[in-house]
């Protein structure tokens, strides 16, 4: 069977999906994976049939209860979907989900707005000073309403939220999205059950919230630019390649938290929102570097260069019948070959991993490498467990943590 293909740091984005529980996360998630094309089968929580909930006890409740890792591809970048629990009954898997991730995608329902939930896991994010944007779910329900669910999230979790969708229409009435930053209408098609859509102009009668929220959206990316802000107080166009650069600056910075909406039961607003993830969330790189641990006790940057030696940190370990042990991974420094000879620093103990592997919900694919700031797994792992750390033989790393601060550090000319 062939391998699956590698992506380059600068490719890959790390997004945990957080929310209430039952704002839509896994459903999101299944969405994204199946409009890329990654995934061949549109799944359904409430049937368990979704990719990223699949235990025995998570079909039978019906909601998550583990962090478990899907991917998206899209515009020649690879999605890591991050999903997580809800409920705050298994907020240790979700702060375990968050420690990997270098955005956070927030659902929030139409319907049911910010919840004690949705409070809690911001709460998480913020201390990681993730970027981090919102998608609010549900847009067909029964009494949907974004705009209530804007000034919610901008009343309960940040008033730097900002729309750069507008929905046409609402519950039974909901057809489509007009996309902000090119001022075009999509209608989707069907009969909710494809994210085939119908570009055209904005109608008539929605016009001025658009001009609204666009106007609102326009000078507040520019507040964060001096350049754009002298821009648009001399009245001159700001493009859309200036606002998207400035929004994501922004979002890096935490300044600005853009707002997405949709129906991810039937894949409307997905297109919309894999491309925007893409553009807007950073690639490990971005982020601040990880502060790691030798056994002399120097301290080493891990920057999430390939240049770097490797070094990961074990987020998830679970059990599979006749495979065994499962141990989830994220790579902060230097790339692994398939079949690579590593120590866990943590216990002093040599580890091969073979069978090198990405996850697509409980299904994995082999890969012949992962490159820094990766996600993979591996099995039957001898001697390595939950939050211990794998290192190069002769680079031990015992522990390492992300610094706090919002800094955004240099980039290297050429992607690593």
């Amino acid at each position: 069977m062939a391998s699956a293909p590698s992506f380059t740091t600068d490719r890959i984005r790390n997004v945990v999906v957080v929310g209430h529980g039952g704002s839509g996360k896994t459903t999101l998630i299944d969405a994204c994976c199946h409009t890329s094309g990654a995934s061949r089968r549109h799944g359904s929580s409430a049937e368990g049939t979704a990719l990223t909930m699949f235990t025995p006890e998570e079909i039978s409740h019906g909601i998550s209860m583990n962090v478990s890792v899907a991917y998206a591809t899209w515009n020649d970048a690879k999605i890591n979907f991050v999903d997580t629990p809800g409920y705050l009954d298994f907020l240790g898997e979700t702060k375990a989900g968050i420690r990997v991730a270098d955005g956070a995608l927030v659902c929030v329902s139409a319907v049911g707005g910010v919840e004690v939930g949705t409070d809690r896991v911001w709460e998480l994010v913020q201390e990681r000073h993730l970027p981090a944007a919102f998608f609010v779910t549900m847009m067909d329900r029964h009494n949907a309403d974004f705009e209530r669910v804007y000034q919610d999230v901008k009343e309960h979790l940040t008033a730097k939220a900002i729309p750069v969708e507008v929905p046409i229409g609402s519950a039974e009435e909901f057809k489509g999205i007009v996309n902000l930053f090119d001022g075009r209408a999509y209608f989707f098609k069907g009969d909710g059950t494809s994210d085939d859509y119908d570009e055209r102009d904005i109608p008539a009668d929605l016009q001025p919230t658009v001009d609204r929220y666009y106007g609102e959206l326009i000078e507040t990316i520019a507040a964060t630019d001096d350049t754009l802000l002298e821009h648009y107080l001399e009245g001159d166009t700001i493009t859309r390649e200036e606002a998207i650069h400035a929004l994501k600056q922004a979002m890096l910075r935490g300044e600005l938290f853009p707002l997405f909406c949709g129906v991810p039961t039937a894949e409307w607003g997905t297109r919309a929102l894999l491309t925007k993830l893409v553009e807007l969330m950073p690639s490990p790189q971005e982020r601040p570097a990880e502060d790691a641990q030798g056994r002399t006790g120097n301290v080493v940057e891990l920057r999430n260069l390939n240049s770097d030696p490797f070094a990961a940190l074990v987020f998830k370990t679970t059990s599979e019948p006749h495979v065994g042990e499962l141990s989830f991974f994220r790579v902060f420094g230097g790339s692994v070959k398939n079949g690579d000879e590593v120590l866990n620093a943590s216990r002093e103990k040599p580890e091969k991993l073979v069978h090198l592997s990405i996850a697509q919900g409980k299904e994995r694919a082999e890969v012949d490498e992962l490159r820094a700031g990766d996600i993979g797994v591996v099995a039957k792992l001898r001697d390595t467990h939950t939050n211990d750390t794998l290192s190069a033989p002769a680079h031990p790393l015992e522990y390492y943590q992300r610094r706090t601060g919002p800094e955004i550090p240099d980039l290297p000319d050429v992607a690593q």
